[in-house]
């Protein structure tokens, strides 16, 4: 008999999670006020956990607390993007380098589970669950480097952009791209190839950037060069 304990997550970070995903997928669009009545409704939620999952996405900069309107979904600009993303290129690189070297066996197959998973949301065009599987990978890559001054710093910074980053995969021609360079980055790890990985990792996140700077005015976010 298994008599794992199972814990789950306290409400308001369940909470905290499914907005994240409504938000990263544009479901919850740039700008948009986030009605309190509205998402406890659909959430079967009180306010209580609701106003503390906002304070949490507030500290990731996903959504600002505005006096009299409440949280409203972040806006970011091409030029944010443009900033972060090669930070995020060499950050992650190193964090995947160091997985390599230091992420235990369980937890590289954790990794090729989850990458299972979204190549099956892939194929069904489960968006939502793709977007979260593949948050997921990067995370447990990052993690598996050991070093948690790195891991903070990407958390942070991935936060800002994760949502123009994702939609960088609407198009048929750039998600099929974004899936076979993941499968690639996936064999780097389990080979324990440091120097693949890194060069991967990179090019992964370098080759979306000016599809991302395009997908701004998708999810009608403000570019300030306009």
């Amino acid at each position: 008999m298994n008599s794992k304990v199972i814990v789950r997550a306290p409400l308001h970070v369940q909470v905290a999670e499914r907005l994240r995903v409504l938000i990263d997928s544009g479901e919850l669009a740039p700008g948009r006020r986030l009605n309190e009545a509205e998402l406890c409704n659909d959430m079967g939620v009180s306010r209580t956990p609701l106003r503390e999952a906002f304070r949490s996405l507030a500290t990731e900069g996903l959504v600002e607390l505005q006096p009299n309107r409440g949280a409203i979904v972040s806006v970011v600009s091409s030029e944010d993007v443009t900033e972060i993303l090669p930070i995020m290129a060499s950050l992650e690189g190193l964090g995947g380098r160091l997985a390599a070297v230091n992420m235990a066996r369980e937890k590289i197959q954790e990794v090729r589970d989850v990458h299972n998973q979204m190549i099956g949301h892939y194929r069904n065009g489960a968006v939502n669950d793709y977007f979260e599987t593949n948050r997921l990978i990067h995370e447990l890559i990052t993690e598996g480097s050991g070093n948690q001054t790195l891991i903070e710093t990407i958390n942070n910074l991935s936060a800002k952009v994760r949502r123009a980053r994702f939609s960088a995969n609407m198009t048929e021609e750039s998600w099929a791209k974004a899936v076979s360079e993941h499968e690639e980055i996936i064999d780097a790890l389990e080979t324990r190839d440091s120097n693949r990985l890194e060069a991967m990792l990179v090019q992964h996140i370098e080759t979306k950037r000016s599809t991302i700077i395009g997908a701004l005015k998708h999810l009608g976010l403000r570019d300030p060069a306009m």
